[in-house]
């Protein structure tokens, strides 16, 4: 192994091989339910099937299933969308705001699209494809001591988009410049890096 050392670029195209050919499959899997469901219609339809049994037996079954698919592990990707090419983006002054907001928007999660992917740029969680990677302190790998972006130029769509004007997580009032309240509990790292749904502990 010390004569043919695996790169970064070697471990992600793998692990990338391996999440389309799970998203190919969730396809095959969706694409039988049609068929199921679309012949269970017809048998209905003929008197083959005792539709209020049927409707006791789904929803115990769905009970159970959607448990089971709560506990699955998924990949999630970001539309297909030219990053690049993007206009009519929200025209916001962040270098002016990141005083108060403290830039905790670098803090919510998202998934990368295969344009970030293929940049080989954007880090993404390992534990959690395509979302986008978080340090331990919640915050985005990006993020800077000065909570700016460290990959401006190549930053993902969603990030050019986001308009965090009437994102209450963000702000209590934008109009009066008042930021959303931090919570007064101690930070959730991991948490905070696979959900986005809990702020740590304002930074000083």
């Amino acid at each position: 192994m010390a004569d043919d050392p695996v790169s970064r670029d070697d471990l992600e195209g793998s692990m990338r091989f391996v999440h389309v050919m799970g998203m190919q499959t969730k396809h095959d899997v969706f694409e039988t339910s049609v068929r199921v469901l679309a012949l269970l219609e017809e048998m209905i339809a003929r008197g083959q099937v005792d539709l209020p049994s049927l409707e006791a037996r789904r929803e115990r079954i769905r009970t159970q299933e959607l448990a089971r698919a709560n506990a699955q592990a998924t990949v999630s990707v970001a539309p297909t969308i030219d990053k690049y090419q993007m206009t009519n983006l929200p025209e916001i002054d962040c270098k002016a705001l990141l005083p108060i907001c403290k830039g905790r928007c670098c803090m919510l999660t998202f998934p990368l699209s295969f344009q970030d992917l293929d940049e080989g740029v954007v880090r993404w969680e390992y534990k959690r494809p395509y979302l986008i990677r978080h340090r331990a302190d919640g915050f985005c790998v990006h993020s800077t001591e000065h909570k700016t972006c460290g990959v401006y130029e190549q930053r993902p769509a969603v990030c050019r988009s986001y308009d965090c004007r009437s994102d209450k997580r963000i702000w209590s009032d934008f109009a009066n410049k008042i930021p959303a309240p931090w919570p007064n509990t101690e930070p959730e790292p991991t948490r905070a890096a696979t959900h986005g749904d809990r702020l740590p502990e304002e930074p000083r």
